[in-house]
């Protein structure tokens, strides 16, 4: 039984379906008519769409409830605002399509050709991730890609051309039997799941096209641009429980997890100033750059300056034998 939300079904139903498009919507009154409409206008039509509002106070829940009425999709009201993770959690919860995908309700889906190209690449195999790209609007404006290169598991775990989750297309069963669920009331929650995701999924495919609009800069307020003690905390939150999946990565793709963390504790250390300075003036943070971590060989590097500190003793020794 799902608690604090209220649940609207059209009583027209498709059992089966090939994808549910989760939508997650707070204060979005000015976009969520565009993501909506980038669902309904596909050309591929074997999907659910369910929308989660979590509590707006703008126009949002009205703006949703006239495309309602007009097209059959889930909409379901939260009475609290529990965060994008809960949200998502509750979606995957009630959806019945074999295959996820997750958008943001200031987001829209590439073109009305995605599911269709999704469909596609999937066949009738049983791939539990798809891996995609999206196209950045405003900021760089820059197109991402997956390919042979940068889709596989290793290259995912060492540094993902994108943690977002919503650049994925995932299979229910395989989310559902594995746990693979966000952190809740965590920031950075995309970042786990794709990397838990990564090291669990037993079968992968790569599509070589977008499939979101990610769209920067739009919205006043944006939780990824308010600085915030929080999110310096929940760094090191999502961190610690990403060394926690060392023992279920199998142990070929362990040194690819060690590297990730690593690159990304010395990622941290230059972005923490740079927020707890945005709190001090009263402003928003700045957009990071993109990850572009290289593979370190950690174990060899320990390795190595165990050699090397061996080494460095024995010549202490050798001298003080001679000297005596």
């Amino acid at each position: 039984m799902i608690k604090n939300v209220k649940v609207l079904k059209n009583v027209c139903e498709v059992k089966e379906k090939r994808f549910s498009v989760i939508i997650i919507s707070y204060n979005l009154e000015e976009f969520i008519s565009r993501a909506i409409e980038s669902v309904i206008n596909q050309k591929y039509k074997n999907y659910e769409l369910i929308i989660i509002d979590n509590n707006s106070t703008d126009e949002s829940w009205k703006i949703i409830n006239k495309y309602k009425r007009k097209y059959q999709f889930t909409v379901i009201k939260n009475k609290l605002n529990e965060g994008v993770g809960k949200a998502r959690n509750i979606g995957v919860g009630i959806a019945t399509g074999e295959y996820i995908i997750y958008l943001d309700g200031d987001d829209t889906l590439y073109n009305e050709d995605t599911l269709y190209s999704l469909n596609k690449t999937i066949g009738r195999s049983k791939t539990d991730i798809i891996y995609c790209g999206y196209q950045e609007i405003g900021g760089n404006n820059k197109l991402y890609i997956a390919d042979e290169h940068n889709s596989t598991k290793e290259a995912r775990i060492s540094c993902d051309i994108t943690m977002s989750s919503c650049s994925k297309c995932w299979r229910r069963e395989f989310l559902i039997k594995n746990d693979i669920r966000y952190e809740e009331d965590i920031f950075y929650e995309d970042q786990l799941y794709s990397i838990k995701g990564t090291i669990l999924a037993k079968r992968t495919k790569y599509g070589e096209y977008p499939i979101i609009n990610y769209y920067r800069n739009e919205r006043e307020g944006s939780i990824m641009h308010t600085a915030s003690v929080k999110k310096c905390s929940d760094m090191y939150r999502c961190l610690a429980r990403i060394m926690d999946l060392y023992e279920e990565t199998e142990s070929k793709l362990r040194p690819y997890l060690i590297s990730f963390i690593v690159n990304e504790t010395e990622y941290n250390l230059k972005k923490i100033p740079v927020i707890l300075k945005a709190i001090e003036a009263k402003e928003c943070v700045s957009v990071f750059p993109k990850r572009e971590f290289e593979f370190k060989q950690v174990f060899e590097t320990i390795k190595e300056d165990v050699r090397e500190e061996k080494e460095d003793l024995l010549d202490i020794l050798n001298t003080v034998s001679g000297v005596i």
